[in-house]
């Protein structure tokens, strides 16, 4: 993503740069990619899968129609997490559905429920808290007011049980409701606080029970926000697969089974994409010029582990296509071109013009003409999609309020003028290129988009300002010092301190994650109760990018340097295979 650069001019002329980039070299060989070949691709798995989910369909419907089951209500919402911690809930939904409406039947808005239909009026925090987490991620409008009647006279969460074990599992499930929030909500707080506050002092206790601790670790570790689905599923594979006790259940046997073979199923179909992906870029004229980032297989990776599906193949593919071509723009713009170079570029995509290539060196010919060719190609997808031509609204919509954005950027950087915070931050959003690289995805997902809906999804709809938003906070509240050093000085961070001389560099960090955290809260507003024509799909794409990048973003800038915890990352979910 665009950053401004403040103390280094742009590039004077050929293809040089007078900017210190950071940037390590292509970490995934296209042989290597090419190599990649799984046996789960083989018929044989396909309808062993299928066999499974009916054996655990019909495991469910006999724990179900159970008499006299005196913990029926925590039974369907353990099973609702269960599925969807291993991946394998949309194997589920009418199962899972009529789950949560059974549950939602004996929810009590005060004061929530117990672990059972018979024992409601006995309330227990655990269940309560387990109960809303799925009730609100199921789009169910319950209120949070009801954890305050877990609370003692000291404003403490409290749980009934004395058991250790027991309480550490109250506290696991409070923490993961309570990063379901919304704006103003301060009981969600509060209970974040004081669950994350209990769960880091158990990781200190030395004879707890691992399995559980792994669960506590990866809570504390990837909430909610960056808590991605396939990473998600890969890692709790793990965690039950170490957990002898809870192995002990016929059905949470079966659903493992499921989940690992599932996983390598998806994985098979994941790898063919990637081979794509891989073979388009190294068959283009720009994968010879080496001083672009390479980095299609870290993009492929973040849509995949959120938006993972068969179903959306064609969206994934486009999505992994159009970011590279965002990151050669984003590095001609930020250290490749110059200023007159940029103006001409950005016209010709005004134009839609290739013949002002003329007027440009060699290798940014090359550039333009495989924006022209990749912008075209992805143009006749969607057209045949969306059943009617939408390249007038592409270009308008996408390219062109992206470069607008990168234009004003280099105008700043040769002028070394750092802008005002909200200058910044609203030519910032449009900079991150999410307005070309979320429409292209959106249209290709299958679904037909008529205008109304893609107000509501794209520009200029509020979720989709949220989700730039929340790049371009990511971005800058990890990127900062790496950007320094590199000679580039502006980004959010600089910009605050500019207004607020008074003010350190952590309270300006301290100030964009204070809003990144209001963000995410809105975020799950837009995503969970707004009520709009929109499927739910698009939405959860919308919100999967954002939490993808966040993933990718939580120890460091992973694009910049994927050669550290993101290659290992890739290689869980798209390399190795789960063992069976």
């Amino acid at each position: 993503m665009a950053q401004i650069c403040i103390g280094a001019p742009l590039s004077t002329g050929g293809n040089g740069s007078s900017i210190n980039t950071h940037h390590h070299g292509n970490l995934w060989d296209d042989d290597f990619i090419k190599s990649l070949k799984s046996p789960y691709e083989a018929l044989q798995y396909h309808e062993r899968c299928e066999t499974i989910i009916e054996e655990v369909k019909h495991l469910l419907l006999s724990e179900m129609m159970k008499d006299g089951n005196p913990d029926d209500l925590m039974k369907r919402l353990q099973m609702v997490s269960i599925f969807e911690c291993l991946g394998i809930d949309r194997h589920f939904h009418h199962e899972i559905q009529v789950a949560l409406h059974y549950v939602y039947r004996f929810w009590n808005e005060l004061e929530g429920i117990g672990v059972g239909s018979r024992d409601s009026h006995t309330k227990d925090l655990r269940a309560t808290a387990l109960g809303f987490r799925a009730l609100r991620l199921h789009r169910y409008n319950v209120s949070s007011a009801v954890l305050e009647n877990f609370k003692n006279e000291n404003g403490l969460f409290f749980h009934s049980s004395t058991e250790e074990e027991e309480e550490v599992r109250c506290m696991l499930t409070l923490l993961r409701a309570s990063e379901i929030s919304f704006p103003g909500e301060k009981v969600m707080e509060e209970a974040k606080a004081f669950a994350t506050e209990y769960l880091n002092q158990v990781l200190t206790r030395v004879n707890m029970d691992q399995s559980l601790l792994r669960e506590v670790r990866y809570a504390l570790d990837f909430p909610w926000h960056c808590n991605v689905p396939r990473w998600e599923a890969r890692s709790f594979i793990e965690i039950f697969g170490q957990n002898d006790s809870w192995l002990e259940s016929t059905m949470n046997k079966k659903a493992l089974e499921l989940a690992k073979l599932d996983f390598n199923i998806l994985q098979s179909a994941h790898q063919r994409e990637l081979q794509l992906v891989s073979r388009w870029w190294s068959q283009s004229d720009i994968a010879q010029q080496n001083f672009y980032r390479k980095r299609h297989v870290e993009f492929y990776f973040w849509m995949v582990i959120g938006t993972f599906e068969p179903e959306f193949s064609s969206s994934r593919i486009a999505f992994a296509k159009t970011v590279t071509l965002m990151t050669i723009l984003d590095d001609l713009y930020d250290t490749h071109g110059t200023l007159e170079q940029l103006k001409i570029f950005t016209e010709a995509v005004k134009r839609w013009d290739l013949s002002l290539q003329d007027r440009l060196p060699e290798y940014i010919k090359i550039t333009l003409q495989f924006f022209f060719n990749t912008s075209n190609e992805l143009n006749a997808q969607v057209a045949k999609i969306q059943e009617r031509d939408m390249s007038s609204y592409i270009r308008k919509a996408g390219w062109e309020r992206y470069l607008e954005g990168y234009m004003q950027e280099a105008e700043w950087m040769a002028a070394r003028h750092v802008p005002t915070f909200d200058d910044y931050m609203k030519n910032g959003k449009h900079s991150t290129g999410l307005c070309i690289l979320n429409l292209y995805s959106l249209l290709l997902m299958g679904q037909l988009v008529p205008d109304d809906i893609l107000e509501q999804i794209h520009l200029p709809s509020k979720i989709h300002d949220l989700v730039e938003l929340m790049a371009r906070l990511v971005d800058d509240s990890k990127d900062f010092q790496a950007k320094e050093d590199g000679g580039e000085f502006a980004s959010g961070i600089e910009c605050y301190l500019k207004d607020n001389p008074e003010c350190t560099e952590e309270d300006a960090r301290n100030h964009l994650i204070e809003l990144l955290n209001l963000t995410a809260m809105e975020l799950n507003w837009e995503h969970l109760i707004k009520q709009d024509g929109v499927a739910l799909c698009l939405k959860k794409f919308a919100f999967e990018v954002a939490r993808g990048l966040r993933f990718i973003y939580k120890y460091r800038d992973g694009f910049d340097y994927s050669n550290k915890e993101m290659k290992e990352q890739i290689t869980k979910i798209l390399i190795d295979q789960v063992p069976i």
